[in-house]
């Protein structure tokens, strides 16, 4: 990492808890993946990447998409799982439920944040400029610009 920068997966889940849990930030993330099939902890990464002023390539993104697509098909599976138990389920059995896909959402954070970590020089030079919020790259290229600033709690 480029000057002494240490990402960490425990950093990151700490700052998605707290920015999820921002007026509007949670209804957004879940129309970014329902209605427009994007990732939510990559947004949360490339949010959370912004706010420390760090740029990343368009490829690198692709890179990170990738590495999530590999556990977003565990992660689909198990959510449609854990809503067609829900009628059949107490409040403690959906509860734990709930708890095991939080589970499997930290392991897909620390998989985008052990992509980063072994990049190549990971960051570009930051240059503040629109393009490179890394964030708004991402909503362009799943055509959620619309959430935008509701996932950056409007705070760009």
């Amino acid at each position: 990492m480029p000057d002494g920068i240490v990402l960490t997966p425990e950093d990151f889940w700490q700052f998605s808890l707290g920015h999820y849990a921002q007026a509007g930030v949670e209804p957004a993330c879940l129309s970014l993946q329902n209605d427009f099939g994007g990732n939510v902890n990559l947004a949360l990464l490339l949010h959370w990447l912004d706010c420390q002023q760090l740029s990343l390539s368009n490829q690198l993104i692709q890179n990170l998409i990738d590495t999530a697509s590999h556990s977003d098909s565990l992660l689909r599976q198990y959510r449609t799982m854990r809503k067609n138990l829900k009628p059949q389920l107490d409040h403690d059995g959906y509860q734990q439920l709930l708890r095991f896909e939080l589970t499997l959402e930290k392991q897909q954070q620390s998989e985008l944040i052990t992509k980063l970590n072994t990049s190549t020089s990971p960051f570009l030079p930051s240059t503040h400029t629109p393009n490179s919020c890394n964030l708004e790259r991402y909503c362009h290229q799943v055509g959620a610009d619309i959430l935008l600033l509701p996932l950056q709690a409007n705070t760009p």
